[in-house]
């Protein structure tokens, strides 16, 4: 070769770009079978009738899948209870991290200790907490009734478990409980990273607690709320664990979700294309609330002011 040296060797070598694209190669490998995957397979699916029991009966339908559950009043119920449980436990669960993340900040004996005691609920497994939520609820013998009676503050057992309002409103606080330490996270680990000057200099011009609140800290927060609400909206919407382990989606419908009707329909009913159709429009309605929620809170939008 022209312009080497006489018993030189040219050694293999990558380029950063293709030392990166390696690394991440795993990763690749793992998304695409365990992520894209399936939700192809799932939108294959969701145009077929297939029943597991009759493996080799399977029809093509086309949209009759999709026009069986949008005809079906259940499905609308348990749109309709979805947003009930989702919009109210990622309200909750975002005002009481803020709250939570806000009092973990401040510098005191001891803290870390809380800091650290506050991942107790996100690390014990959904399974344990559902069974315990069961026996705390229970209607006759559960610590929550058992409490509110000693306080005098209700008069006879509340059916927590067994009306439709308290078996959601249950499902819900179980929810809020195990997930909010994760907005507490976000929140805590982005405070600790605004510059104390700015609230100094608050200080110095007269402003009070609120008015550093509104004018300093939520700004600061509004990127990392922008994204713990987008994430816990997902996870939320897409549930079904903690609603099946509590309340099996009753008294009877009552606390069902999308996720809990495609599983009644894959399962019990043994309509795969029909959960599979329930799944795909899961993941539209994700994707649609998402990109006006983006859109709507400017989030990556730069300021245009300056």
């Amino acid at each position: 070769m022209s312009g080497s040296r006489p018993g030189e060797r040219r050694r293999f070598q990558l380029s950063d770009r293709q030392v990166g694209l390696l690394f991440m190669l795993p990763f690749l490998v793992t998304a695409a079978a365990f992520m894209i995957w399936p939700v192809a397979e799932a939108v294959r699916m969701a145009f077929y009738a297939y029943n597991p029991l009759r493996p080799d009966d399977i029809r093509w339908v086309g949209l009759d899948n999709f026009g069986r559950i949008l005809d079906d009043p259940l499905f609308w119920e348990s749109f309709s209870q979805a947003l009930v449980w989702t919009g109210w436990s990622i309200l909750l669960q975002t005002v009481l991290g803020v709250a939570l993340a806000m009092l973990l900040h401040v510098a005191l004996p001891g803290i870390a200790f809380f800091r650290g005691l506050l991942l107790f609920p996100y690390i014990v497994p959904t399974v344990v907490i559902a069974l315990n939520w069961r026996w705390i609820f229970n209607s006759e013998i559960g610590i929550v009734n058992h409490a509110l009676l000693s306080l005098g503050l209700i008069e006879e057992n509340i059916a927590w478990l067994s009306t439709p309002d308290m078996a959601m409103l249950s499902a819900i606080l179980l929810n809020v409980w195990k997930y909010t330490p994760f907005v507490i996270i976000c929140v805590l680990a982005r405070l600790q990273t605004i510059p104390t000057e700015l609230y100094d200099a608050a200080k110095v011009d007269g402003a009070g607690a609120w008015r550093c609140f509104t004018d300093i800290t939520l700004p600061m927060l509004k990127e990392v709320l922008v994204v713990v609400i987008v994430f816990r909206t997902i996870w939320t919407f897409n549930k079904f664990e903690e609603i099946y382990l509590l309340t099996r989606g009753g008294p009877g419908t009552s606390t069902f979700n999308l996720a809990v009707y495609a599983f009644e329909e894959g399962m019990a009913n043994l309509r795969l294309g029909v959960a599979a159709a329930t799944g795909v429009i899961m993941i539209a309605l994700l994707l649609v609330g998402t990109i006006i929620y983006v859109r709507v809170s400017g989030f990556g939008q730069e300021d245009k002011t300056s």
